[in-house]
């Protein structure tokens, strides 16, 4: 085993009403940050720089507040996964036992591959299998040793006899003691538009005549500047695609207070949307999300189907044939960040190094996280 590098199942049993409740997680820690999954529903809960106790993943959804499809399931928190559908099933598709975002987080998922050491990562690799959808994941991750670096690598095959429209999404929330309203959100993200929460739409057929720029978004209370976390107190949705001579999407929330950011690269044919998610909810900021997905627009398939929904070209579905298996590969990072931190500017994909761009007060400075 590598120095300073471990993997732990850990379980731990919380007595509730005298009841006993495993609840199961996975640990990958290096002498630079640490990094929790659970594997009842398999979120990401955990990932922290060693000498920073902020941990940018620390939000849940209330116990009290799961729809009704969901009562009962696992939480949702932290980052977790949305796959089949994004948002609320048909009425159909309850009657057959499907829940809000899907199988993703509402199964167990089980270890296929424990702990594997190299001269630079260590990983473990686990699957979830779909009851009722028959979309199997297997995630496989790399923790890269001496970086604050996370490879998350996911295979989706479509086990059903006809192939089928789908969608995943990355539902990576942050809160707890990172999240406040002097928080900034930084990407590369072009045109949008807004959606859902407090500012619902009545239509989609206008969505590119009232579309904007990141980061200037147009909602009905007016414009507001979307790397801030103080524009406005309600909750809403703003939606992105991005600009076609960008490969790669990225995002990153940065709390100059703790010194720290947390950031997610993709490849863009990977993940074509972002969405943003701005929780606000009594007197507070409480959540923001960096939601990067195959899917933009919350509507169910019927209506895609019927309608012409592409915004500027771009579906907000994938196709997946019978007996399909679709790769995707994204990077979660950590960096400290000084105290005169202004923005992130740019972030490059390289083969073994994430060079981020930041602007310090006018002062630029690129720093690299090698893996």
């Amino acid at each position: 085993m590598i120095k300073n590098s471990f993997i732990t199942i850990l379980t731990f049993s919380l007595l509730l009403n005298c009841n006993t409740n495993p609840m199961t997680s996975v640990i990958l820690k290096n002498e630079t940050a640490e990094f929790e999954m659970t594997l009842e529903g398999s979120a990401f809960t955990k990932f922290r720089l060693t000498d920073n106790p902020i941990n940018p993943l620390d939000w849940r959804l209330p116990k009290k507040r799961l729809p009704d499809t969901n009562i009962g399931s696992f939480l949702f928190q932290g980052h977790f996964l949305c796959l089949g559908t994004w948002g609320m099933p048909t009425d159909g598709e309850k009657k057959a036992g499907l829940k809000f975002y899907g199988e993703g987080n509402t199964e167990v998922w089980k270890i296929t591959k424990p702990l594997h050491n190299t001269d630079t990562s260590q990983s473990i690799t686990t699957v979830m299998q779909g009851p009722i959808e028959r979309l199997d994941v297997t995630r496989t991750l790399n923790l890269y040793n001496h970086s604050s670096v996370v490879e998350v690598t996911e295979e989706v095959t479509n086990n059903l006899p006809i192939g089928r429209p789908y969608n995943i999404l990355q539902h990576a929330t942050m809160g707890g003691r990172f999240i406040n309203q002097k928080t900034i959100l930084n990407t590369n993200a072009g045109k949008g538009f807004y959606q859902n929460a407090e500012y619902k739409r009545s239509t989609y057929t206008d969505i590119e005549e009232t579309s904007y720029e990141w980061p200037n978004a147009l909602v009905p209370d007016g414009e507001i500047d979307l790397t801030l976390s103080n524009q406005v107190q309600k909750s809403f949705v703003s939606t992105h695609i991005f600009p076609e001579n960008e490969t790669h999407g990225w995002a990153t929330l940065t709390n100059v207070e703790a010194g720290l950011l947390i950031g997610y690269i993709w490849d863009k044919k990977d993940y074509p949307w972002l969405n943003v998610w701005h929780q606000y909810e009594e007197g507070k900021v409480k959540g923001r999300a960096i939601e990067f997905a195959t899917c933009g627009m919350w509507q169910p398939f019927e209506y895609m189907m019927s309608n012409d929904s592409r915004f500027f070209g771009q579906n907000s579905f994938e196709f997946i044939d019978a007996g399909e298996t679709k790769h995707k590969t994204y990077f979660m990072f950590l960096l400290p960040i000084d105290s005169n931190f202004t923005a992130v500017e740019n972030i490059k994909m390289n083969t073994n190094s994430i060079d981020i761009t930041i602007n310090n007060e006018g002062k630029t400075k690129t720093q690299a996280l090698t893996f």
